[in-house]
Parts: C-alpha cells; sequence; structure tokens
C-alpha cells in the first residue's frame, strides 16, 4: 500500500524564489535610481510613480498566477471554505492570499500582518518594508520621503481587485512608513 501524497501548508520556497528574482528589490531602485538621475522634482515623482505602478501591476499579477501554479494545502482549505459559504468568503480571503505571496516573495518577513480580516474589511500592514531604505540608500532623503513606493502597493492591491471581478471596494493606504513607521492598507467593501 502506497502512503497519500503530503500536500505542505505552507508556501512553496521556489515559487517565493521565483518571485522574488523576478521583481529584485534591488533592481527596482537600480531603475528608479537611473531613470531620474539628472531629473528636475516634478519629473523624478511621474517617473517614480510610473515605474513603481508598473512594478505593482505586473508583480501582483505574477504572484496570483504562481500561487495557482504551486497550491499548498491552505489554498486547498481555503477554496473549500468559500465554495461551503456559496463564496461568501471569498472576500477577504482570496486576496489575502494574493498579497501574502507578494508581498513574502520580496520582503524579509515570517508574515503579512492582518490587522483585520471580515466580510467587510481587510487591512494589513508592512512594517519593515526593505524598498525605502533601499531607495534612501540609492536616490537620496528627498525622493525617499516623497514615498514613491506607495505606488506600487496601491497599484496591486486594485490591480488584484480588478482582475478578480471584485468591483465595490474602496483601496487606502492608512498609515506610511515616513509619517508611522508601518505602512496600512484598509480594503473596504462598498
Amino acid at each position: 500500500m502506497t502512503e497519500p501524497a503530503r500536500v505542505s501548508f505552507e508556501l512553496n520556497e521556489e515559487m517565493l524564489g521565483l518571485i522574488n528574482k523576478e521583481f529584485s528589490i534591488q533592481q527596482l531602485v537600480d531603475r528608479l535610481a537611473q531613470a531620474i538621475s539628472g531629473k528636475k522634482a516634478e519629473e523624478m515623482e511621474s517617473i517614480a510613480r510610473d515605474i513603481f505602478t508598473r512594478y505593482g501591476i505586473d508583480w501582483i499579477r505574477r504572484s496570483r498566477q504562481l500561487g495557482e501554479e504551486y497550491p499548498d494545502r491552505t489554498y486547498g482549505v481555503l477554496k473549500e471554505a468559500i465554495d461551503s459559504t456559496g463564496g461568501e468568503l471569498w472576500f477577504p480571503l482570496l486576496p489575502q492570499r494574493v498579497l501574502e505571496i507578494a508581498y513574502l516573495a520580496i520582503q524579509d518577513m515570517e508574515f503579512l500582518p492582518v490587522i483585520e480580516n471580515n466580510p467587510r474589511r481587510l487591512v494589513y500592514r508592512i512594517d519593515d518594508c526593505q524598498v525605502l531604505p533601499a531607495i534612501r540608500e540609492e536616490c537620496g532623503e528627498e525622493v525617499a520621503n516623497r514615498l514613491p513606493c506607495r505606488h506600487a502597493c496601491l497599484s496591486a492591491a486594485h490591480t488584484l481587485f480588478q482582475d478578480l471581478d471584485f468591483a465595490g471596494v474602496l483601496i487606502e493606504m492608512e498609515s506610511t512608513t515616513n509619517q508611522n513607521g508601518y505602512c496600512q492598507f484598509v480594503v473596504t467593501r462598498t
């Protein structure tokens, strides 16, 4: 008799490594530094917004794609829960999983701090962002203080909900690392 295959409850390390390699923070910040070199402040803002927005869109889509290609037991249980409630738990469980994959792949964190998770709101936070210090080091304090990385996080969230055909959500950045020591995002069903 053969032993049944064991399925891990943990996210696949190979998947996280692929995302990390494709969406390297250092490569992103190097691209920003090169693009804004010698530019005026107003030009820098526009260039940074474009770079980080495109990054956020591509990063969340790739995270979602690989999350489907590398399912784990937790994902199976999550889908069972969604199905057993007639789809009621779709929000926030499915988007939260994709966000966890995305952030755990590029940030040095063991878990994505989820502050609130219920059928009305999803609130998550990035406590120790790796992007902002890299921007500060490569591009200087003035560029870092503009928090251009917020465009990646916000465009990722907007893209995720748009791609999941989930209209009727409001996505806000409630706290920023510059002011609060962490970035916090709130997704509210409207």
